[in-house]
């Protein structure tokens, strides 16, 4: 199975209620780092868009980008649309996102372990 998906795929996925992630990147602060990545999952009869941003808080040994701390746990940034074209073309848009670059839900780990061994090198 490739890490990515295609259009076909994204669509499938998300029309089964299935959840997709993409890694945006990340911005250096002062004295953090912050990353960037969404979500799209479907609720009900709506696709939902979720933009997060949250502090680089792992390792190599702790790469769950999805129980890291919000930047801002208060400020939710969710879109909702009535189809899923609607949201991933909304993601991309809004957060210069890639068509080819949606993920399976719970495989962002993957894209955050490559960011950390491009910084730090593998152990």
């Amino acid at each position: 199975m490739a890490l990515y998906l295609s259009p076909l795929e994204l669509t499938a996925r998300l029309h089964l209620g299935k959840e997709v992630h993409q890694w945006l990147g990340y911005f250096a602060e002062d004295d953090y780092i912050v990353l960037r990545w969404l979500y799209i999952a479907k609720n009900k009869q709506q696709y939902t868009v979720c933009y997060v941003e949250s502090f680089d808080e792992g390792d190599e040994e702790w790469t769950d980008v999805t129980e890291f701390s919000h930047l801002d746990p208060d400020e939710a940034i969710e879109h909702s649309f009535a189809s899923v074209e609607e949201a991933v073309e909304f993601a991309i848009q809004t957060y210069a996102g890639s068509r080819e670059g949606f993920i399976p839900g719970g495989l962002l780990h993957a894209e955050y372990l490559a960011y950390w061994r491009s910084k730090n090198g593998p152990k």
